[in-house]
């Protein structure tokens, strides 16, 4: 099969519903007291069914019940609560909206993505107010820091140099949010090897599962009466029942299946990200899962602890070898717990279809040994023995046809479902820890018929009005 026709196959098939056996992800070796929370009975008759506990289902829940005086809320979780992206995810929280300003300014017009490059950093800002808020920051390790950005070629250096420059011209105000740095100076003032050149840029690390976890708990403790989470609870369809049903019906006209029961509700919220389409099968090609791989690395001080100052993010061209038939991705990115020296590192060198993949099952050997040998030669250190591997897990992150997150109201003719009771927040192409939060909270506002517009000059896709042409699907951007 030509890759053409390998990727289009694999980016439109089903990817099921989560694995019921994913790998351990060291951000849940310890587990939450509510990691299976579920009620002794499936509740049913609610205003709003949430699925998936992530960062993006927490917002969406957590903006319902602070805007609606009595709205009932259930989030389901196929697995346990913040299983997900999310709890996979490399504790990241970085935009990278700079790097994609020239492509962005020339598809959307410079107002737009002058737009999406304010979204991108405020919703950092509200990350970590929300961390503040929940009085989390120690709970979670979170940092205020700044990502270096490192370009491994010049080609991809230059590019990145192009697109800031125009950032710069296009938004004054924007002059100074990046640094540039050359090779010497990416080497000499912070020790990092191959590389054409960099970038600093404000940014923060956090453990993503114990912030999604203990606003989760304070949510429930505030909400009893009106928030429900039902863990181990896939969703297995969603019906619409028709408006000559009974008035019962009318009111909850969605009927949710689980191996549970059923649930009655009168909105659906698809917060699945990569694994959308199991779901929404008209969305199958549109938002496809992509599946990365982490490690946790002890370099046993063999490097300086910068935990508290710096993460990285390692840049080089995108890559497909048709021998071997493996896909270089193009990024690796890196954090450095404070407390522990120990590396949070990821990214993903493997076959095409372990990569377009909603199985987590499982972490290729290959993909965790690549992580090993990579990471040392950044810091110049050529032998890997002395780097204990601590842990090693995948996760499966939500990517669209068109690189733009899908925030907004589903039409029928995306659900295949009569009624407009349905919405969706999906698809954050790697950089869901800057964009899901906010994200969410706009769907809220959208979803209680709110003014979305004034809202911070956010970005988000209208997901009514994508189109199911796979071979030139484009966003709408809200804004």
């Amino acid at each position: 099969m030509a890759p053409n026709d390998s990727v289009f196959s694999l980016v439109t098939a089903d990817p099921g519903l989560p694995r019921p056996n994913p790998t351990e992800s060291y951000w849940q070796h310890i587990p939450h007291p509510l990691a299976d929370v579920r009620s002794s009975k499936l509740p049913t008759d609610r205003d709003f069914a949430i699925i998936g506990s992530g960062i993006t289902g927490l917002s969406v829940a957590r903006s319902l019940l602070e805007r609606h005086p009595t709205a009932t809320v259930t989030v389901l979780e196929a697995r346990a609560l913040c299983s997900g992206a999310t709890g996979r995810n490399g504790g990241q929280m970085a935009a990278n909206a700079g790097e994609q300003y020239m492509n962005l300014a020339e598809t959307h017009g410079v107002e737009t993505a002058g737009k999406i490059v304010d979204f991108t950093f405020r919703n950092l800002e509200k990350m970590q107010e929300l961390i503040e808020e929940y009085d989390a920051v120690e709970l979670s390790e979170m940092q205020r820091l700044r990502k270096l950005r490192v370009f491994l070629t010049q080609g991809k250096f230059d590019d990145f140099k192009k697109s800031i420059a125009r950032l710069e011209v296009d938004h004054p105000s924007k002059k100074g949010l990046y640094t540039i740095l050359d090779a010497d100076a990416v080497l000499t003032e912070y020790g990092i090897h191959g590389a054409s050149g960099g970038a600093l840029l404000p940014a923060g690390t956090v453990w993503p599962y114990r912030l999604v976890t203990k606003v989760f708990e304070a949510l429930l403790e505030k909400y009893p009466g009106r928030l429900t989470i039902e863990t181990h609870t896939p969703v297995e369809s969603v019906e619409h029942i028709s408006t000559l049903a009974s008035s019962v019906m009318n009111i909850y006209p969605y009927t949710l299946r689980t191996p549970r029961g059923l649930l009655r509700a009168r909105t659906v919220v698809h917060c699945a990200n990569g694994y959308s389409g199991h779901l929404l099968p008209h969305l199958r090609g549109l938002v496809h899962p992509f599946k990365g791989t982490m490690t946790v690395q002890d370099p046993e001080n063999a490097v300086p602890n910068q935990g508290t100052t710096v993460s990285w993010g390692f840049h080089y061209p995108p890559s497909y070898d048709p021998e071997t038939q493996r896909l270089g991705y193009g990024l690796y990115y890196l954090g450095q717990s404070a407390k522990t020296g120990y590396f949070y590192f990821g990214g993903e060198n493997t076959r095409l279809e372990e990569s377009v993949s909603a199985d987590d099952s499982y972490v290729a050997d290959h993909s965790v040994d690549h992580l090993e040998i990579v990471l040392p030669r950044f810091f110049g250190k050529n032998d890997r023995s002395n780097w204990r591997l601590i842990s090693s897990w995948s996760g499966i992150m939500g990517y669209s046809s068109d690189g733009l997150p899908m925030v907004g109201r589903l039409s029928p003719k995306l659900t295949g479902r009569e009624g407009d009771g349905e919405w969706i927040a999906a698809a954050f192409n790697g950089y869901g820890m800057a964009n899901s939060l906010m994200s969410g909270e706009a769907l809220a506002l959208m979803i209680l018929g709110e003014d979305a517009k004034s809202f911070r000059k956010q970005k988000v896709g209208l997901a009514g009005n994508r189109t199911p042409d796979h071979s030139h699907a484009k966003g709408v951007l809200y804004h």
